[in-house]
């Protein structure tokens, strides 16, 4: 009996210890998918880690969104059925698209961009926005308007950088008195501090950074002398592609201009936002454009961004991020790819990337301006 008790107790440690050494493997595998190169720049790896970030951002949203609070016997806000104006919507893409609720809901954020930068909390919404709700499916109605709104917004807005979506949510407030029931809209940083990405604590921070945004946008245009398009939008590929380099590396800034300028090694989101900035302060309508972008040589495809800009009446697509004459995929390649697909048409860019119109799993497919079948000819 004790011969049999020691070896259990024995059999009993040394599961614990393989358990233990299991554990301990699979925990450096995981670490090591975010930390080691050779891991984390895998493509099959890189595409796990991005569906694993996607449902844990998922599940840390669900709990953040829709947050509601109920007021008996409360004297409500005086209504204001007012909506801010966008004066320049022609220039938004993407805010065009939206329902009306949704365009509410993007109007107050730009209108109170210095408030959330600011951090304060309970922003209140224009009323007219409880005029498209219906209150059968109300939380679902606005996490949908809110998600529409906030893609079409960072995406129209890339010098907004700034605002993390995720620290954002919508307070309802029920107002119930006696019978009648009405609702008041605020816009929420919920159990966050403020409403800034990681790396951004108050709003002298975010201003020092525009400021320096603003003098290196600056030093780049300032060599863009030309008065013809063409050759505003190729100094401004150049720009990017010479001074621009990829990199996968964890950073808050790897796909905002900031990085791109400051730090300038960022993800294809950070070349395609930079891109559209210097369009932007060129007024020459530009925009991002999500899908998938497939490697003709090796077949590999991934999760991609670039742009589409316009010229002479039509539109024509630029890939910033595959330009880049030092990194395409891995190893170095030649100048004479520098403009591979700098003002392609749908004929030849559709051949390698192919559009995704959500921003976000359940957001709105938007839908993309039509590219001019064939590849952009310069004026000789």
């Amino acid at each position: 009996m004790g011969n049999y008790y020691n070896y259990s107790k024995k059999k009993s440690k040394l599961g614990f210890v393989i358990k233990l050494i299991i554990f301990l493997i699979i925990g450096v595998f995981i670490y090591g998918c975010y930390n080691f190169d050779f891991l984390k720049n895998n493509e099959y790896i890189r595409n796990a880690r991005e569906k694993v970030d996607e449902f844990i951002e998922r599940i840390t949203n669900s709990t953040k969104e829709g947050l509601s609070m109920l007021v008996e016997n409360y004297e409500p806000d005086e209504k204001d059925f007012s909506v801010y104006e966008i004066t320049d919507a022609q220039n938004r893409y993407y805010y065009n698209q939206l329902d009306e609720p949704s365009k509410i809901i993007y109007a107050e954020i730009l209108e109170n961009v210095d408030k959330i930068k600011e951090g304060e909390d309970n922003i209140k919404i224009s009323s007219s926005l409880s005029l498209y709700m219906n209150e059968q499916d109300l939380p679902n109605a606005l996490m949908q308007s809110f998600q529409d709104a906030w893609d079409a917004f960072r995406n129209d807005n890339v010098d907004l950088f700034y605002i993390d979506g995720t620290k954002m949510c919508l307070l309802t407030k029920t107002v119930k008195r006696g019978n009648k029931v009405s609702y008041e809209f605020y816009i929420s940083k919920g159990d966050n501090s403020n409403y800034l990405i990681d790396g951004f604590s108050n709003a002298k921070e975010v201003d020092e950074a525009l400021s320096y945004i603003d003098e290196e946008e600056k030093k780049v245009l300032d060599t863009i002398t030309e008065k013809n398009d063409y050759y505003k939008i190729m100094k401004a590929h150049n720009w990017i592609v010479e001074n621009l380099s990829y990199n996968m590396r964890d950073s808050s800034n790897n796909a905002n201009i900031y990085g791109a300028l400051k730090d300038k090694k960022v993800v294809c989101e950070g070349y395609a936002r930079l891109f559209k900035s210097l369009m932007d302060k060129l007024d020459i309508p530009c925009i991002i454009v999500s899908g998938v972008g497939k490697d003709l040589d090796t077949g590999s495809s991934e999760n991609h961004a670039w742009n589409y800009v316009y010229l002479k009446g039509q539109w024509y697509a630029i890939d910033t991020t595959w330009d880049d004459p030092v990194i395409v995929g891995s190893g170095y390649v030649s100048q004479d790819v520098k403009y591979r697909f700098f003002l392609k048409g749908s004929d030849e860019f559709f051949k390698s990337h192919t559009e995704d119109g959500r921003f976000a799993e359940n957001g709105k497919k938007f839908k993309y301006p039509e590219l001019c079948k064939e590849d952009y000819v310069k004026e000789e």
